[in-house]
């Protein structure tokens, strides 16, 4: 029995933004989520992309660059306005630079930061005033914080961040349903895209040599009916929060 097969429609009517959904894991939650009913928008850089993934989901398409604040801002009230509001927010964008920490320089930093915190946030702020009443965001961080690899050091800092952002918005405001998903290695996304293929063959040597590649990976459709299935879960339980979720792959 295939996940199609096995889909409840438990999202029917609901407005979705998903934000880095050109690939992986947020491409992979829009069709989820249209899948089981959901109304969805989809944002992202790859604009090449956008296109064929909101014909396939019955969604609408729109390029953002969450590093931009004006555009974010610009971008979600559009939107939700072409929505009517928006229900849940779920923020997957993220970008991998590979540089060893002392070759990683000051404009690497930044971008980081930019895209996989700072960014994050601005989404969060301009969403804020189109949520419903009962709306979730969900955001995606990296399972691996605190344990760092090798070659990933403005990755690993900027989660990291992103992960006391998100404590600092659930502190102050404490109404909100926001969710923390730590996602572990999964197969099929395109975190490794763009990445120096002999600097990769020679970092992930050293990943293997000290534990830091699992056997196993989860697979991304089982990440992203996951990640889903926890909206839905927060939409018939709205007085709990699921705070933290992480997602480790299964040995089978």
């Amino acid at each position: 029995m295939t996940a199609a097969d096995r889909t409840v429609r438990d999202l029917e009517g609901v407005r979705i933004l998903v934000v880095g959904a050109s690939s992986g894991i947020g491409q992979a939650c829009a069709t989820a989520a249209a899948r089981r009913g959901a109304r969805t928008a989809i944002a992202a850089r790859r604009t090449d992309l956008l296109d064929e993934i909101a014909s396939r989901t019955g969604g609408i398409a729109r390029a953002l660059d969450v590093s931009d604040a004006d555009e974010v801002r610009r971008v979600v009230g559009d939107v939700a306005s072409a929505m009517g509001g928006l229900d849940a927010v779920i923020v997957t964008s993220a970008v991998a630079p590979f540089a060893r920490v002392d070759e990683t320089d000051a404009t690497t930093w930044l971008h980081a930061f930019s895209v996989n915190s700072i960014g994050v946030s601005n989404v969060m702020e301009s969403a804020l005033a189109h949520l419903d009443a009962d709306a979730t965001m969900l955001i995606a961080s990296a399972h691996d914080v605190g344990r760092p690899r090798a070659g990933v050091a403005a990755y690993n800092a900027s989660k990291a961040a992103l992960n006391e952002m998100l404590r600092s918005w659930r502190a102050e405001r404490p109404e909100l349903s926001l969710i923390r998903v730590d996602v572990g290695p999964t197969k099929d996304t395109e975190i490794l895209r763009g990445a120096d293929r002999e600097m990769l063959a020679e970092l992930w040597d050293g990943w293997m040599h000290s534990g830091q590649v699992p056997a196993q990976m989860s697979a991304l459709e089982d990440v992203a009916n996951t990640i889903v299935s926890l909206l839905a879960m927060a939409r018939a339980n709205p007085s709990v929060v699921p705070e933290v979720v992480a997602l480790a792959p299964r040995y089978r």
